[in-house]
């Protein structure tokens, strides 16, 4: 049993060093964004990049995650052949159709969304990503459903590099504006659908099943409802945001909203190499009891994730370098927000972890109820809050929101699939970590400390926590993986 357990994990590192580059890439330029950028510029673009990943849901209708399922699932090359094909040309013709009315509505979506009909030019920009950006994840699945991980990390680690030296170019070299952002994801995503379909093209035929077509959006039209409830979760609170407080609290928002983003890819990283490694699992007749232990894991490696960036963040994003830092001052008053949006990050990977329940007994009408759950209490707390806390009752929201959801589907998937989870392990890392951070915060507060000492407390304080929960598990996993892996 421990050889999957090591399996996933190593993948997930893998995956999660690829997407230390895709997923960073908003945190890698936001030295540059916000030292170029004032905070309403950044607050347009957060809006319109919000507007992106709900677009993007509509542009998929949940055929992610259904053509995973029939691509593992397929008995056959020459079925498999059927489904991408299918897939790609059906993505291609609804993409193109979708673009095209945004694009004829650019003004009435600018103004809807912004607030000012003049950044319709973005929109106009968006309507073309939005093609590249549904067709490269297709080719992207298909090799992580093959589990060829470190192919999948290469190339997303190529494309997100492109991405940063063409940000480079326009804002810092050529002076563009906020479009240069979008001009960068173009080309980048262009690359990356060009390298994947290449590695793919073996699967690829001109012809269209209509047959598998049915089969595919039968299942994937649940997954449709599944993700605009969960893109809602993460995007409606700008919205609401820029509505009471401005585009300039929105821009501040966000940008310390991305120095969540750590967790974020420790998540990432664990939902790409999750979904093929538990389908894969099914018939194993000891997975329960290798589903709890991932999810103890995870739980350690989420909490450890949790008190480094809560306790550092503010002394990281302030280290100057050259004249920049990771964000600019300007930005710097919503660094408080940052232990919530890890929190929230959690609690959507604890949530993730769930998911094996409702894909084993065909009940994703629970993965459905519960997102939508989240998304009206994300609503609700929204309204409640963000009027009298501005980005502090976002951000609280947000937390409020992926604990509903954990709870509601935990509630559900312990009926039909129950496993018997490490609760007594689990609540030992969490009080551990609780009183751990609650020192570190009271020494700040309250202790007059050098700079240095408190860094080395904080600092001290990680390494302790990090040692009694994963550094014996870590340990046995870089030591199979440099062996085999390696092959050293």
């Amino acid at each position: 049993m421990s050889s999957p357990i090591r399996k996933i994990f190593s993948d997930t590192i893998i995956y999660t060093a690829g997407s230390v580059f895709n997923r960073l890439l908003p945190f890698l330029l936001l030295p540059i964004y916000t030292f170029y950028f004032k905070p309403s510029d950044y607050g347009v673009f957060s809006l319109v990049y919000s507007f992106w990943f709900f677009a993007a849901v509509f542009y998929l209708y949940g055929m992610e995650t259904s053509f995973q399922k029939f691509f593992i699932e397929a008995g056959t090359i020459d079925e498999k052949k059927s489904i991408f094909s299918s897939t790609l040309i059906l993505i291609f013709s609804t993409s193109a159709l979708f673009s095209l009315i945004i694009y004829i509505l650019a003004e009435q979506i600018a103004l809807m969304i912004t607030g000012n009909a003049s950044n319709a030019y973005l929109v106009k920009l968006l309507s073309l990503i939005l093609v590249i950006d549904a067709l490269y994840r297709f080719p992207m699945i298909l090799i992580n459903s093959e589990q060829r991980s470190k192919l999948y990390s290469v190339i997303n680690a190529i494309a997100v590099i492109v991405n940063v030296i063409v940000n480079i170019i326009f804002i810092v070299l050529l002076k563009y504006g906020i479009e240069a952002i979008f001009y960068s994801y173009l080309i980048s995503y262009t690359f990356l659908f060009i390298v994947s379909f290449v590695y793919s093209f073996k699967y690829f035929v001109f012809k269209l099943s209509i047959e598998k077509i049915k089969a595919l959006l039968k299942t994937a039209h649940l997954f449709l409802y599944y993700g605009i409830f969960l893109i809602s979760i993460d995007l409606i609170d700008r919205f609401i945001l820029e509505y009471f407080k401005g585009t300039a609290e929105v821009g501040i928002y966000s940008a310390c909203y991305r120095i969540g983003i750590v967790m974020n890819l420790v998540i990432t990283g664990f939902k790409v190499a999750w979904t093929p490694f538990f389908l894969n699992l099914k018939d194993e007749q000891r997975n329960k009891e290798i589903f709890s232990k991932i999810f103890t894991y995870f739980c350690y490696g989420g909490l450890i994730v949790f008190l480094t960036f809560s306790l550092l963040a503010d002394e990281l994003v302030k280290i100057n370098i050259a004249g920049y830092t990771l964000l600019n001052q300007n930005y710097w008053s919503g660094l408080f927000i940052i232990p919530y949006i890890l929190t929230a990050y959690l609690f959507s990977g604890l949530y993730l972890n769930l998911t094996v329940a409702s894909f084993f007994q065909n009940k994703i009408k629970y993965l459905i109820i519960s997102s939508g759950w989240g998304c009206f209490s994300n609503i609700v707390f929204n309204l409640l809050l963000i009027p009298g806390f501005g980005m502090l009752g976002a951000a609280i929201s947000t937390t409020i929101s992926y604990m509903v959801m954990f709870l509601v589907l935990y509630f559900f998937s312990q009926r039909i699939y129950k496993i018997s989870y490490q609760w007594n392990l689990i609540l030992k890392a969490v009080v551990l970590t609780c009183i751990l951070y609650a020192i570190n915060i009271f020494i700040s507060d309250f202790v007059n400390l050098s700079y240095i000492a408190q860094f080395i407390i904080e600092v001290l304080s990680v390494i302790l926590l990090y040692s009694l929960l994963l550094g014996q598990k870590t340990a046995e996993i870089l030591k199979t993986y440099v062996k085999k892996e390696l092959k050293v």
